[in-house]
């Protein structure tokens, strides 16, 4: 249980870190530096874009090469990357610093649930929902510590302070167990199977991303800022709260029932957003959805180790299919409007889902969990 612990301390320092230097921080730091909103939009992006690409790679590279070298480098990448902050001073500069900066987020998460299933196979649902639960806590503290910090000094006490933050998360990495070193040679097929599971963590992300990005634009929201964060912070806190219980439900029960209801509910509150006049209709959208997504989640990471033996590869390329779908949501909503861009990211997730059931029907509960 200590390698446990260590695991989830680096990933609630790594999370914070990197939340920290980017909400609310990244904004307002290239507001001081003159930037347009066109370019802080294209900048906010580059680290999402990194991760599309990085996170298959990092999670092959760990099954090659052994996952304590990975997470070696994205701690050092966590410790190092804040610093260079003090050297943007450009959109295009601190976009690069963005795009370094998701290398560490890009590799830290897949391999790092990689190498839970590794040590806990038997226990893996509920362990990774724990290492979930401990990144989510980081999340949710991260705004609040780096805007008080902003205002109370100015950003350079935030990025120092990730750089600490990301001391810790390198030091702890030397801690961990070698494990991984699966692949001798090239053999992962991107099978349809894993592809479902990747389009269902798309399609959750593309609503959190959508739900995070337009809930303060709601019309009885709008001279509310506080209480659009107050629900925000509660959406994250619930799935906090659920995810190991959920990961501890699949681990009993199996993984395609607990996928196939929160799935129901990630669909159902996206139509909810869709159509609703009032504010019950919208915080209870967001209880649903954070309820659907922590289940859901819960069991697609641990089917996935469950499908490939070359574990790190199939979670960076679920991480890299999710980063596709996170990418795209803010997008269609902001393209479509309110109405139709949430009932079509809840058409979407209620699509994959079908494809889902009808895809592993057949399976028995005792061939796959």
């Amino acid at each position: 249980m200590k390698k446990l612990y260590l695991i989830m301390i680096a990933g609630f320092f790594a999370i914070l870190s990197s939340t920290m230097s980017k909400s609310p921080t990244l904004p307002l730091y290239a507001q001081s530096l003159g930037l347009t909103k066109g370019e802080i939009g294209l900048i906010a992006s580059a680290s999402t874009v990194t991760g599309i690409f990085a996170n298959f790679a990092s999670g092959f590279l760990s099954d090659i090469y052994g996952r304590k070298k990975l997470l070696k480098i994205s701690g050092f990448v966590f410790l190092s990357a804040p610093v260079l902050y003090f050297l943007a001073k450009d959109a295009l500069t601190l976009a690069l610093v963005r795009a370094y900066y998701g290398i560490a987020t890009a590799i830290f998460v897949p391999v790092s649930l990689a190498l839970i299933s590794d040590l806990f196979p038997e226990k893996k649902g509920t362990f990774m929902g724990l290492l979930s639960s401990s990144t989510l806590v980081g999340r949710a503290l991260a705004p609040l510590l780096a805007g008080t910090l902003i205002y109370f000094v100015n950003f350079w006490i935030v990025f120092l302070l990730c750089s600490f933050f990301g001391s810790i998360v390198f030091a702890l990495t030397f801690t961990f167990p070698e494990t991984g070193k699966e692949m001798k040679k090239f053999e992962f097929s991107f099978s349809s199977d894993l592809l479902l599971l990747g389009i269902l963590d798309a399609s959750v992300y593309m609503a959190y991303q959508s739900i995070e990005t337009f809930l303060p634009l709601f019309y009885f929201l709008e001279d509310k800022a506080w209480l659009s964060g107050l629900i925000l912070t509660v959406e994250v806190s619930i799935m906090a709260i659920v995810k190991p219980y959920a990961g501890y439900l699949s681990d009993k029960i199996g993984r395609i029932k607990p996928i196939i209801f929160g799935m129901g509910l990630v669909s159902s509150a996206m139509l909810i957003f869709a159509f609703s006049r009032s504010l019950p209709l919208v915080i209870l959208g967001a209880v649903l959805f954070s309820l659907g997504a922590s289940i859901s989640e819960a069991s697609t990471k641990p089917l996935a180790t469950e499908i490939s033996k070359l574990k790190g590869t199939a979670l960076g390329f679920l991480e890299s299919i999710k980063d596709i779908g996170q990418a795209l949501g803010p997008i269609i909503v902001g393209f479509l409007g309110f109405k139709l861009g949430f009932a079509f990211v809840g058409i979407f997730g209620a699509s994959a889902l079908g494809a889902f059931i009808l895809k592993f029907k057949s399976i028995k509960a005792e061939k796959l969990p």
